[in-house]
């Protein structure tokens, strides 16, 4: 079973001393060096540690810090761990998922992970509430110039529905609900006339 050490800096002028250092007094097999910021959740070197390991080997790090810099990110890769049995270790943390504190800790993260995301939900909610008592208008905005572009080429050319809906970027059924809104069909025996032939059925003329 290997132990897979990774260690990261943002830049070039940033040296790996301290981290090198401990990932060797703590007897990695192989060391995985990145430039790159933490923010960032597709790293190479990183993604290339993560393809090596196999269940069982474990993973290490100087700091938390150097894996990643969310909450969130951090959490789906201790998921990830977890998932195909590989042990996690940050050295500076004191975290080592092989002991009972250290699945306590992947516990306690999921916990604040999760309590992150209910708060940004209740944020959201708490704005969307405020804007429609201000008045805001909220959901998609009307298409109401792609719906009058649509229906002028309904009357006055013989482009199909299909057609017309491809140009003008809206749905078919949309175009026959507001059809319908204004009493308007086109059937199925009218529907390739000319337009100066095209007959327009409006609801209760024909019964």
């Amino acid at each position: 079973m290997a132990v897979i050490g990774y260690m990261r800096v943002s830049t070039h002028y940033q040296k790996f001393d301290s981290q090198q250092q401990a990932l060797k007094d703590y007897g990695v097999d192989i060391i995985f060096k990145e430039y790159e910021s933490g923010r960032k959740c597709f790293r190479n070197e990183l993604n290339k540690a993560l393809t090596t390991l196999e269940s069982g080997d474990t993973f290490v790090i100087f700091k938390l810090d150097r894996l990643a810099r969310g909450t969130k990110q951090l959490l789906g890769l201790l998921e990830e761990f977890d998932r195909r049995n590989i042990h996690f270790v940050s050295i500076e943390n004191n975290i080592d998922t092989s002991t009972p504190m250290g699945r306590f800790f992947f516990t306690i993260m999921g916990a604040f992970a999760e309590m992150e995301a209910e708060l940004i939900r209740e944020r959201v909610l708490a704005g969307l509430s405020a804007a429609k008592k201000n008045g805001v208008i909220l959901g998609r905005p009307p298409l109401v110039n792609q719906v009058n572009e649509a229906l002028e080429l309904y009357h006055n050319t013989t482009m199909s529905t299909e057609d017309i809906s491809k140009r003008c970027g809206i749905a078919t059924s949309t175009i026959y609900h507001h059809l319908r809104k204004a009493g308007v069909y086109r059937t199925k025996k009218n529907a390739d006339l000319s337009a100066s032939d095209k007959v327009l059925v409006r609801s209760g003329e024909n019964k």
